[in-house]
């Protein structure tokens, strides 16, 4: 298929000639009057100016009456990328005043499919009359490419394109002013408007509405966002998103973005007012809305702030509203530096936990936070230091309120020999204080108050890893055992102080199992004299991306204990079987797994496995991820365990048509489902057609499971803003 472009016009070009005298001129022939005041060219002219080039086949320079004329073949050539056709024109030679006749312009608008795409204009004459205004008569305008068919020998119609009796450019005011106009889609006029405007492609940034959306479900009914952007400044803009629905009183959602010199700030901020009488534990005229803001600021090359703010009214406005959902939502003010391997910090932070039946007033506040990270240059032979100093205050409106400073210091010592084995000997001493106010004793459940515990925990390390590698044409293989030795003091001070890292959820994998302390937070630690083994093969090719590569570990531990959690599969004498596989048969084609499996039965017990398959035009993805019931401190269970399902594919069914379907299910609860979405799509280069359906199955009481449509429909370069 040949494509030919055909656009609009010389008032959306920007250039200004000087007078005749300062161009360069080339033609095939040139005829002068006596005085040198008229010029006449003709065959494959060619006029250069710093802002421009001009082709064409006749072209007449009058510089007594300052007129430029040419016709023929005429193409200018614009500096921003433009490109005019026409077939005459005749203009002063700063082109303020100017007649074109039957003239198309090519503005650049981007890529799709990089390619680079043109907005097109076309007109029968243009009148140009001074600097800041246009008028075209019988206009079309288009952000579609034009192809020519060969079996008719004639130009398609593109698919969408405006069509005016007459058109306004406003170049003062960047607006494009359409009158009694016509929507042609593949040539059949599908809608009329007596009035419409844009704004200029001249302009990136504008005023305007942007596409709309629509959505069908069973809590608002059919409902639509009519987002509505706004720049204030180069460096700042707003967009206003109000939400019109059946059932419900409108919402409107406002976004605000501001750039500085050394930073951003991104906002968001909407709000209701609830129109329902009592039902969901929300009343009729309550107000409801959310704020959600971030900042980030370089201080210098090795300083940064930034801070959070993130709250709603209730647990369920978010999710229902659409506006972004998470279990917990953070609030926080940070200063970090960095100098050299050196770190510090300063941090406060404000938790709201939107789960259900939680207690608000139970969460805590860490207000502030401070944090020293010292480290010297990591050496081969050599004394190798890290020390870490963390003051913390936790407060909270009821229940336990624990300040405390914690010290870990690291010393170790790394050597490699000739034959490529790796020796680490380390020695670790992790001290801490507390004061604790309101501490519930687990034994007895009694308050206790003013109380200070202390925790001194030292360790000693050997980590040795011998690596063996064989190479051919073909392949490169390795097999790299690895070993550690811990040896440390009895963990009694786990249950003299409160547990604030959540650490009973612990999740150990393959990864982990080498780390001196397997458990998250300082405040809970499964130290324990014990011996860590592994070994990991990796098989790669070296002509192609075959790869092969597992790892696999252990722990055996030397000391009975009583401390840690049941099912963090290291709380006997040997540990379950941890492992990490990844394979790729092809470039198309990836594995990966990160298991563990129960050293008695075998069977899986954690799991977090990813298949993708990418090949050409497929995308498919399958993730599971099967994990055990979190416990809490006396071995309740408080959120019980999963075997997840997450599936993602995806189809281009050709240039400008594509399909897509995901959903989520929890095999562990009868193959429930969390959601099924379906989507088919259509995007070419002026044109966005989408149609996604929801089925979703949360427990959010406002809107249980229930279908939703989505309809999005887009015209580019019009309704869509360079932001």
């Amino acid at each position: 298929m040949v494509k030919h472009f055909l656009i609009l016009f010389i008032f959306f070009f920007n250039f200004e000639t000087q007078s005749s005298d300062e161009l360069e001129i080339t033609a095939d022939q040139f005829t002068y009057d006596k005085e040198n005041t008229r010029i006449y060219a003709t065959g494959d002219v060619s006029i250069i100016d710093d802002k421009f080039k001009l082709n064409a086949q006749k072209v007449f320079l009058n510089n007594t009456t300052n007129v430029l004329s040419a016709r023929e073949d005429v193409i200018i050539f614009n500096s921003d990328g433009s490109i005019l056709k026409a077939k005459k024109i005749v203009a002063d030679q700063e082109l303020k005043n100017a007649i074109i006749e039957d003239n198309f312009l090519y503005i650049p608008s981007g890529e799709f499919q990089d390619k680079q795409n043109y907005l097109r204009l076309a007109a029968k004459k243009v009148e140009r009359r001074g600097e800041y205004w246009e008028k075209l008569e019988s206009g079309v305008f288009t952000a579609c490419e034009i192809c020519f068919n060969k079996k008719t020998n004639k130009y398609d119609q593109p698919l969408v394109q405006l069509r005016a009796k007459k058109i306004i450019h406003d170049k003062k005011s960047l607006n494009v002013k359409y009158y009694n106009t016509f929507v042609d889609f593949k040539g059949k006029s599908i809608f009329y408007l007596p009035y419409f405007s844009h704004a200029s492609p001249l302009v990136k940034r504008k005023s305007g509405f942007i596409s709309p959306a629509f959505r069908q479900n069973h809590y608002f009914g059919l409902s639509t966002d009519l987002p509505y952007y706004i720049p204030i400044s180069d460096y700042q803009d707003i967009t206003l998103k109000p939400k019109f629905s059946q059932k419900k009183n409108p919402a409107l959602f406002v976004e605000h973005r501001k750039n500085f010199f050394n930073g951003e700030i991104t906002s968001e901020i909407s709000g209701t007012i609830e129109n329902k009488k009592k039902t969901y534990d929300i009343k009729e005229d309550t107000k409801r809305g959310h704020i959600k803001s971030y900042g980030k600021f370089d201080l210098d090359k090795n300083s940064f702030l930034d801070f959070k703010v993130h709250r709603t009214t209730d647990r369920n406005y978010l999710n229902t509203y659409k506006y972004g959902y998470s279990d917990t939502l953070e609030s926080f003010l940070r200063f970090k530096n960095y100098r050299n391997l050196n770190f510090y910090s300063f941090e406060s932070y404000l938790f709201q936990d939107l789960r259900k039946n939680i207690n608000q007033k139970g969460i805590p506040k860490i207000m502030p936070r401070f944090i020293i990270d010292l480290n010297s240059k990591k050496k081969m032979n050599s004394l190798n230091f890290e020390s870490q100093i963390e003051l913390a205050n936790l407060i909270r409106t009821e229940g336990n309120e624990t300040k405390k400073l914690f010290v870990n210091q690291n010393i170790f010592y790394p050597t490699i020999f000739r034959d490529g084995t790796y020796l680490k000997l380390g020695a670790h001493l992790n001290g801490g204080v507390y004061h604790l106010e309101k501490y519930q004793n687990p034994k007895n459940g009694k308050y206790e108050f003013n109380q200070f515990r202390s925790i001194f925990h030292p360790q000693f390390t050997v980590e040795i890893e011998k690596p063996y590698v064989k190479r051919t044409k073909q392949y490169k293989t390795i097999i790299k055992p690895r070993v550690l030795f811990l040896k440390t003091t009895p963990s009694a001070f786990n249950r003299k102080i409160p547990d604030e890292s959540n650490v009973n959820n612990s999740d150990v994998d393959y990864y982990d199992l080498f780390n001196k302390n397997r458990l998250s937070g300082k405040d809970r630690s499964d130290s324990i004299n014990r011996l860590d083994y592994g070994l990991h093969f990796l098989k790669q090719s070296n002509i192609s991306q075959i790869t092969s590569k597992i790892g696999i570990a252990q722990s055996y531990q030397f000391d009975d204990h009583n401390y840690l959690p049941k099912n963090s599969g290291i709380s006997d004498k040997f540990s379950n079987i941890l492992a990490d596989l990844e394979v790729s048969p092809s470039k198309f084609v990836k594995f990966n797994s990160i298991f563990s499996v129960n050293k008695n039965n075998f069977s899986i017990k954690n799991a977090y496995s990813t298949m993708l398959i990418n090949f050409k035009n497929t995308y498919l993805s399958i993730n599971n991820i099967k994990a055990p019931a979190v416990l809490n401190n006396v071995g309740e269970e408080i959120i019980e365990g999963k075997n997840q399902y997450n599936f993602m594919f995806e189809q281009k069914l050709s240039d400008y048509w594509s399909f897509s379907t995901s959903s989520t299910f929890d095999k562990k609860k009868k193959l429930k489902f969390h959601n099924i979405d379906a989507k088919i799509k259509y995007e070419d280069e002026c044109l966005g057609v989408s149609f996604d359906w929801k089925r979703q199955y949360t427990h959010n009481p406002e809107d249980p499971t229930s279908n939703s449509f989505l309809f999005l429909f887009t015209l580019k370069e019009i309704m869509e803003n360079d932001i």
